[in-house]
């Protein structure tokens, strides 16, 4: 794998809220904080009820301490060849590399596509297959260099949208990394079939290649997108009710710093995939902004780089 200076900036998308309610009572902060904002519930429908009882409701701490995560590495494509079975030997190959190279997908994940055995001089059709779903990609061979220098869209690979392929050498192609976060569908698709196949043509060459579907099972949170005010919750069990909690701190979120809870904000039921996109009320974001800082978390054993709204 390659070892990059990489933050933990996040990378989404999410369903609207199915239910609002009235804010829950929180400890409320001294300072000026935001008020009168809406409770959200979001409760997705998975496309396969829980397979495990429903967990008791988790409670939001009155403080956290802001941990500061470190620099990662970034998929290697070309490192993947002879590690991941059937990927490498001169055929044509099609693969979702990640970080630690391994033959699996798990939301979220940082990951790239990868093409060994192509023309880099013409583009490649892309299909992914999630449970009896299907969705259509172009790769396009581009000249320039691989840069990781931003990440392509969370859903990529689902919603149409070309990628850009880069070559790295031995024949292969790798686009730029992304977080792996499919819509809302594919995701639930993606756990109950617990398989991901991804296929790859280009005129009479092709490859196929079938990943094992992970499941996320430690508790966390991501902002997918940047800018866009989603945040992936995700590890928790199926059926669990997990609160979403607003928390300010008296200077920019930086490591060591203490948070105090504001107020309970909204409301996710994890579903089946064990992962689901909570959008920040507009109210919130707009209120928050210019008051001092604000982050937005969910019940972990560690906080790290919590979230602004």
């Amino acid at each position: 794998m390659s070892i990059a200076m990489l933050g933990w900036v996040a990378a989404g998308c999410g369903s609207p809220p199915s239910e609002t309610t009235s804010p829950s009572r929180g400890a409320a902060s001294a300072s000026a904080t935001p008020s009168d904002a809406r409770t959200q519930t979001l409760t997705p429908t998975p496309t396969i009820p829980p397979t495990t009882n429903p967990a008791t409701d988790v409670l939001l701490a009155e403080q956290i301490t802001i941990l500061a995560a470190g620099n990662g590495a970034v998929p290697d494509c070309t490192a993947d060849l002879g590690k991941i079975p059937g990927i490498g030997g001169g055929s044509p190959a099609v693969w979702i590399g990640n970080i630690r190279a391994l033959d699996r997908v798990i939301t979220p994940d940082e990951v790239a596509l990868c093409l060994s055995g192509f023309s880099p001089d013409a583009p490649v059709d892309v299909v992914v297959t999630a449970g009896g779903r299907q969705y259509a990609t172009t790769a396009r061979p581009a000249a320039s260099e691989l840069t990781y220098a931003h990440d392509e869209p969370s859903e990529s690979l689902f919603t149409g949208q070309a990628l850009a392929v880069h070559p790295q050498g031995d024949g292969v192609l790798q686009s730029e990394k992304w977080w792996f976060v499919p819509p809302d569908a594919a995701r639930e698709d993606l756990a109950a079939a617990g398989t991901l196949t991804i296929r790859a043509t280009q005129g009479t060459l092709a490859a196929r290649h079938s990943h094992p579907v992970e499941l996320p099972d430690s508790p966390d949170r991501l902002v997918v997108d940047s800018g866009s005010h989603r945040i992936l919750i995700y590890g928790f069990e199926p059926g669990a009710r997990i609160p979403v909690g607003l928390y300010r701190t008296d200077s920019p979120t930086e490591a060591g710093d203490r948070a105090s809870l504001v107020r309970q904000i909204g409301t996710v039921v994890m579903p089946r995939s064990r992962s689901v996109v909570f959008t920040v009320p507009e109210d919130i974001v707009r209120e928050a902004a210019g008051q001092g800082s604000y982050c937005v978390t969910v019940p972990m054993p560690e906080q790290y780089n919590c979230p602004q709204p």
